[in-house]
C-alpha cells in the first residue's frame, strides 16, 4: 500500500509575507538575555487604586459574561462624555462608538470594513507594526508616505500623489515610533488633500494623553470638517497602564460605524466585560491624573535622552508617546535585527530595530528586506532607576 500523501493547506499570501511582531520578539530576546526590556511598551506606571478596586468589584458582582457586542452601555456613555469634554469630539454612544479588544482590534476591524480587495491605503512611514498586516489581510494595496523619523517633516505633494491611488489614509498621532504630534496646521493641509480625493481618514490616537506640554494633542476629527470622513481609534491601555486588559475603541459617523461593528462582532464578539466596567471609573479620574502622568513621562524622556546624548548617542526629541529613537546610522549596520539581538546579549538592553517600522525593512514577495541600521526604538515607559541603569549599560556607541 502506498503511503497516504497529505496535501498541506494553502497559506494566505498576506500571512506568508508577514513578520511575527518584532516588538514582542525583542521582549522574548530580553527575557532570554536577562536584559532590560526597553523594547515593548509596558508602562511602568501605577494603576489608580480606584481603578483596581473597580475591577475587583466588577468581577465580584458577576460582570463576567458577554457585554453587548458594541460595548458596555455605561462605558460607551461615559466615553462619549469624556471625548467631548477633553477633545471636543461629539459621538452618539448608541450608534457611533464601539468598544474593542484594544486599539489593535479596532484597527483591524476598521480596515477590513473599509478596504475592498485591491483598494489603496496610504500608510505613513515609520509604520507602526499593526497597520501593514491589517491592510494586507484586507487585500489592500499600501502606498507609503515617508515622514522623517527625526524631524517629522513630510511632503504634502507626496501625500497628494499617494491619495490619488487610495481610499483610506491611516494617521497615527502622537506617532509610534517617532513621537510626532500632528499640529492643527498640518491637519488642515492634510484635510484639503483628503477632501480633494474623497479619502476616509483612520486615526490611531492611543497616546493622546502622553505629550509634551508644548505639543498638545489635536483630534483630527475636530479639524476642518473632517469628522464626516474620520474613524477615531484609541486605547485605554497606555493611559491607565492596563495593557493586559485589552480594551480600546473606535468612534465614527453612524454609516461607517455600522460596518465596523459588523466586523468587530465576528472578530471578537466583545472586549472583556470586567475590564470594560472598571474603565467606567477610569474616565472619572480628575484632570490632574493626566497632567501628572504626562509630566512624569516627560521627565523620564529627558532622563533617558540626556543620558544617552552625554554618552555620545544621537536621539530624536519626541513630542509625544513614551518612545525615543536613537540614531545608529553612523554605525553602518548591515542587519539591525541581528545587531539588536546582540546588543541585548552583550550590553543588556533590548530595543526595537528600526527596520521593523520601515517599508524597505519589512517582508516583500519580490525582494529581500533592507535591514541596514537607521535607528533603534527605546521605551522610556520604565522607572527612573531602570532607565539610568540602561544608560550605563549602553555606554558609548
Amino acid at each position: 500500500m502506498e503511503p497516504l500523501t497529505v496535501r498541506l493547506p494553502r497559506i494566505n499570501p498576506a500571512v506568508t509575507h508577514m513578520d511575527e511582531s518584532i516588538i514582542r520578539d525583542m521582549t522574548r530576546v530580553a527575557e532570554e538575555a536577562g536584559a532590560i526590556n526597553l523594547a515593548q511598551g509596558f508602562p511602568e506606571y501605577p494603576i489608580a487604586e480606584e481603578l483596581q478596586r473597580a475591577a475587583i468589584t466588577a468581577i465580584k458582582k458577576g460582570i463576567n459574561q458577554y457585554t453587548r457586542t458594541w460595548g458596555d452601555t455605561l462605558l460607551r456613555a461615559k466615553l462619549a462624555t469624556h471625548l467631548h469634554d477633553h477633545f471636543g469630539l461629539v459621538y452618539n454612544p448608541e450608534d457611533e462608538l464601539v468598544i474593542t479588544c484594544g486599539a489593535s482590534e479596532a484597527i483591524m476591524a476598521t480596515l477590513l470594513a473599509l478596504l475592498a480587495r485591491g483598494a489603496g491605503v496610504v500608510i505613513p512611514e515609520p509604520i507602526y507594526e499593526n497597520y501593514l498586516p491589517a491592510a494586507r489581510l484586507a487585500g489592500a494595496v499600501p502606498h507609503i508616505l515617508t515622514i522623517d523619523p527625526f524631524t517629522g517633516a513630510w511632503d504634502p505633494a507626496a501625500l497628494d500623489r499617494a491619495c490619488a491611488k487610495a481610499q483610506v489614509l491611516i494617521l497615527n498621532t502622537p506617532a509610534n515610533p517617532q513621537g510626532k504630534v500632528w499640529t492643527r496646521d498640518e491637519i488642515e493641509v492634510l484635510a484639503e488633500i483628503l477632501k480633494r480625493h474623497d479619502i476616509v481618514l483612520v486615526t490611531d490616537e492611543t497616546y493622546a494623553w502622553i505629550t509634551a506640554p508644548d505639543h498638545p494633542h489635536v483630534a483630527p476629527a475636530t479639524v476642518a470638517d473632517l469628522r464626516s470622513r474620520t474613524v477615531t481609534i484609541a486605547s485605554f491601555s497606555k493611559t491607565y497602564a492596563v495593557t493586559g486588559w485589552r480594551v480600546g475603541y473606535a468612534a465614527a459617523p453612524a454609516p461607517l460605524m455600522a460596518a465596523i461593528r459588523k466586523v468587530h462582532d465576528f472578530l471578537t464578539v466583545c472586549a472583556p466585560a470586567p475590564s470594560q466596567r472598571a474603565l467606567v471609573t477610569a474616565l472619572d479620574l480628575p484632570p490632574t491624573y493626566y497632567s501628572e502622568m504626562a509630566a512624569i513621562y516627560r521627565s523620564r524622556c529627558d532622563l533617558l535622552s540626556t543620558g544617552l546624548r552625554n554618552n555620545g548617542w544621537r536621539t530624536n526629541n519626541p513630542q509625544g508617546t513614551y518612545f525615543l529613537l536613537v540614531d545608529i546610522s553612523d554605525l553602518k549596520i548591515k542587519d539591525d535585527r541581528r545587531w539588536a539581538v546582540e546588543l541585548a546579549h552583550t550590553r543588556g538592553v533590548a530595543g526595537v530595530p528600526g527596520s521593523a517600522f520601515l517599508w524597505d525593512g519589512l517582508p516583500h514577495e519580490d525582494r529581500p528586506s533592507d535591514r541596514r541600521g537607521r535607528f533603534l526604538r527605546l521605551s522610556f515607559g520604565k522607572g527612573e532607576e531602570l532607565l539610568l541603569e540602561a544608560v550605563q549599560k549602553l555606554g558609548r556607541p
